[in-house]
């Protein structure tokens, strides 16, 4: 199969040389010149480009920002490429009107046979410098496929680009692709990352636990997803990435481009530590604020509070309250994100009958003990936390809630 992706190479060689050489004889030795000029410019310049069509894409429609991202070099490029080349078609044309006009039959038979066999030695070097700019591409973009979507059952769009890939590997050219250009090391970050979970899909389950996502996962927006069972067995079992991204929670996610904005640059800022919390379990960015987590509601310690706040209750009274408590509370939460969002999910309401849970929202700050605000139902309850980093004690209003860390 090696040998076969590497024959696909040398077939593509083949071709661009040989377009290479055909168009400069169509178009002569002055646009030929241009644009290998050209190639050699914008592949320079195409990064500093990129950054400025990084900002006017989404101006124009473009709002997807990893689409922006990917794309926003490509265009840098061929807008520098396409002006030398409008330059050198009107360098040729003056030229051109010389010699037809002005120069005499003789010198423009000269000129143009002259034309076309320098505009053939020039198609040479034009071709080689796409072949390379091509195997470029080619590379960068098998990179992600190779990792990501290495499957038998992908597209096989993926699978072509993958055996591309692994075909300038075994002929040498990816050496060449590599020398081209620089490209951001965010990107080979990003792509490591995602062949990561690509390839390890029982690490996956971590995500929603990491400190920086704790927020997003309690958004509306993002329920679908996490809710999703079909979409977390498909994963788990290794679907090809085409079926993943078909799905319909995901395809929704993609379409809402503010959160896709909000998560891609959460994964941009945290993704040495992301990595490694995906690996270890532990976050060294975000370990020492030890609100952050998911905590459980803890049953005993906080029956032990109440028996402290009231002194005078009996063992039967204390019966009868951890048996209401038991389930009133048994879906009690409490999540404390990194961008000091709060979320006090499942709250029982004992005022109401029957007893009926709540969703309190509210800000976390400081450094422990903590403040908090949240907002149940309309109404501001203020209070106070104080955690040792594994049991977390909640003092809002009247009441005070105890929780353990789930993680």
């Amino acid at each position: 199969m090696v040998f076969i992706n590497g024959i696909m190479i040398w077939i593509l060689a083949l071709l661009v040389l040989a377009a290479g050489v055909g168009l400069a004889l169509n178009m002569g030795v002055i646009p030929t010149s241009f644009s290998f000029v050209g190639l050699i410019i914008a592949t320079s310049l195409a990064n500093l480009f990129g950054k400025i069509f990084k900002w006017l894409l989404p101006h124009l429609g473009v709002e997807n920002p990893i689409t922006v991202w990917m794309i926003s070099p490509i265009v840098g490029f061929f807008f520098v490429w396409i002006i030398i080349m409008s330059i050198g078609f009107e360098v040729h044309r003056r030229v051109y009107v010389f010699y037809k006009y002005k120069a005499g039959d003789l010198r423009l038979a000269l000129w143009e046979r002259l034309n076309k066999r320098l505009g053939a030695c020039v198609g040479v070097l034009n071709g080689a410098a796409w072949l390379v700019l091509i195997s470029f591409v080619i590379f960068n973009l098998s990179y992600w496929t190779a990792q990501v979507a290495s499957s038998d059952n992908e597209a096989k769009t993926t699978r072509l680009l993958n055996n591309l890939g692994e075909g300038l590997q075994s002929t040498g050219l990816d050496k060449a692709a590599r020398a081209v250009g620089s490209v951001p090391d965010t990107y080979y970050k990003t792509a490591n990352f995602s062949g990561f979970l690509a390839q390890n899909p029982s690490v996956g389950s971590r995500l929603g636990s990491y400190p920086a996502f704790l927020s997003l996962a309690e958004r509306d927006d993002i329920q679908p997803l996490t809710q999703d069972g079909n979409l977390t067995a498909a994963w788990q079992q290794g679907a090809p990435m085409h079926e993943i991204l078909n799905d319909d929670a995901v395809k929704g996610i993609l379409k809402n481009t503010n959160l896709t904005s909000i998560i891609w640059g959460t994964v941009q800022d945290n993704m040495d530590d992301l990595t490694n919390y995906l690996i270890t379990g532990k976050s060294p960015k975000y370990d020492s604020e030890k609100i952050v987590g998911r905590w459980s509601f803890d049953l005993v310690p906080a029956l032990a509070a109440e028996r402290e706040a009231q002194p005078k209750i009996n063992s039967a009274q204390m019966k009868e309250l951890r048996a209401v408590w038991a389930k009133a509370f048994s879906q009690t939460t409490f999540v404390a994100g990194t961008d000091g969002q709060v979320f006090l999910k499942n709250v029982p309401n004992f005022k109401a009958q029957p007893v009926s849970t709540e969703t309190w929202k509210g800000q976390w700050s400081g450094v422990g003990p903590y403040s908090m605000t949240f907002d149940a139902n309309g109404q501001t309850i203020s209070g106070t936390a104080d955690t040792d980093g594994l049991r977390l004690t909640i003092k809002a209003g009247d009441n005070t809630y105890v929780f353990e860390r789930a993680y």
